[in-house]
């Protein structure tokens, strides 16, 4: 895979990371690694739900509306003071496929993750994941959001999420 990574076209984004171009996607190395394990190792369960978002549109809510679905009719999130979004982040709770999951292995725990339904997330463009769900039941939950508002949503985090003055941002987005 290391080989693999290297032979691809290459960039260095604003921050002076490397960025690689796989299946006609923009990624990080240490992302990319996530993607191709988990293209070599996952195996789809019929019950399995994967979220799927472009970045800054709406990840998080999905996540939390997903999260207290299936648990709606036990413990209503009001008066249950030991519901898990009063204590835990959505993104801790619903772990993202190629960051969190497949980062360092193609063959990961999976039962450590979630119980039945496994819920995960991913950023990954469909293309990337087609051939693991081609012949699996499982459910994708996407989520689209106005380009603009994502740009907008964009736009205010990355200051916050690395260390950008504004002056640069805006070569971020020409």
């Amino acid at each position: 895979k290391l080989t693999l990574i290297s032979s691809l076209p290459s960039h260095t984004d604003s921050q002076g990371h490397k960025l690689c171009k796989y299946q006609g996607c923009w990624y990080y190395y240490n992302t990319l690694q996530g993607v191709l394990n988990f293209q070599s190792g996952f195996q789809p369960q019929a019950t399995d739900i994967i979220l799927a978002s472009y970045p800054k549109s709406g990840t998080t809510w999905l996540k939390a509306l997903t999260v207290t679905l299936p648990e709606r009719s036990k413990n209503h999130p009001s008066s249950d003071v030991d519901h898990l979004l009063l204590y835990e982040n959505p993104h801790g709770i619903v772990p993202a496929l190629e960051i969190k999951v497949y980062h360092e292995s193609s063959s990961p725990n999976l039962d450590k993750f979630s119980a039945t339904p496994r819920l995960f997330s991913t950023h990954m463009r469909l293309h990337a994941m087609q051939e693991n769900l081609r012949h699996f039941p499982c459910k994708i939950v996407y989520v689209c959001r106005n380009v603009k508002d994502t740009l907008i949503s964009s736009w205010f985090f990355l200051p916050f999420a690395i260390s950008i003055q504004m002056i640069h941002l805006y070569d971020l987005f020409k």
